[in-house]
């Protein structure tokens, strides 16, 4: 068997095997792999690993032998499912990895923007403490979060992890979901209401026909003007030029971003550069050991396959 691992130095970079999946077939491991690219590769293989890189119609036509697409991820939209399962070819993903890592990396960018950690620990770094005039001093706000209301979008496992360590924070969660969960303490609420009653806005759901740009400039006007709005889901959940306008003109106080549309993002982002744009490069899910989960499910999810018995199939 012909192991094809398209996009595989973000998942393993160098803390993680690549021999992982060596006992199970011939594997051929790229780093990273343009369309271009991919048209000069075995045609042979019968299982690929892909992320970002993209599987469409003509991809799959190239593949002639091929059985099997591993989505080192949740989402899937890389792949085109519906040709896959016109070919045959079954599809499957990795739910689930990331729940703790995706939600830690949320409530680190709000402490990152409350308490400016970095900020003051430069300036002790550098000497501003031993020449201060008091024992201690500030240089930004502090925020305590206590009492804060959070308004979640999305409260499956990344969003119900998140508003735990919230409420652990004594913060007060709103939500909003495709339905009434009935979570006690937690209240669901439609959007406009949980723009309007929210400090800290954290989006946790996918991004579907229905939550494309869910974020636009009808939901930012009715947003506080010194709210907070994260995003560690998908890109598209927001509509970039509504949202720079509304940061622009001070409509919410900040953005914290751990994702975009475009990805790496051109220079020329309409978000990148500004002064309360808060943005990571796609970080929240890397962790060493969510990584590790993946590579374990996908070995799974292979060991399935080859026994006959399909495994977290999305076609």
């Amino acid at each position: 068997m012909k192991i094809l691992i398209l996009d595989g130095f973000t998942l393993f970079q160098d803390d993680l095997s690549r021999a992982l999946f060596s006992d199970l077939g011939e594997v051929i491991f790229r780093d990273r792999t343009s369309k271009d690219e991919l048209f000069t590769l075995d045609q042979d293989v019968e299982v690929i690993i892909t992320n970002k890189c993209v599987l469409g119609i003509e991809e799959l036509d190239y593949f002639k032998r091929l059985k099997l697409v591993m989505v080192s991820a949740t989402g899937y939209n890389c792949v085109d499912v519906k040709v896959c399962k016109e070919k045959g070819i079954q599809v499957s993903n990795v739910p689930n990895y990331g729940t703790y890592s995706v939600a830690q990396h949320a409530m680190a960018m709000l402490l990152h923007y409350t308490n400016h950690v970095d900020v003051h620990e430069h300036s002790v770094r550098i000497g501003s403490w031993s020449t201060n005039k008091d024992w201690c001093y500030t240089l930004t706000r502090i925020t305590e979060l206590h009492g804060k209301t959070v308004g979640i979008i999305g409260m499956g496992n990344i969003g119900s992890c998140f508003a735990s360590m919230a409420e652990s924070m004594g913060m007060i969660i709103n939500y909003h979901h495709t339905r009434d969960l009935n979570i006690a303490n937690r209240h669901f609420m439609d959007l406009h209401t949980l723009a309007q009653t929210s400090d800290v806005i954290s989006l946790h759901c996918p991004l579907t026909n229905h939550t494309d740009k869910i974020i636009n400039s009808t939901f930012l006007s009715h947003m506080k003007s010194d709210a907070i709005l994260i995003n560690t889901s998908r890109g598209g959940l927001i509509d970039n030029l509504a949202l720079r306008d509304a940061l622009v003109q001070h409509k919410i106080a900040t953005a914290l971003l751990d994702v975009l549309d475009k990805e790496p993002p051109p220079p020329e982002h309409p978000l990148v550069g500004l002064p309360n744009a808060i943005i990571t490069p796609h970080i929240a899910w890397i962790s060493k050991e969510a990584r590790e989960r993946i590579c374990s499910r996908m070995l799974f999810i292979l060991e399935s396959f080859i026994q006959g018995q399909p495994l977290h199939v999305v076609n």
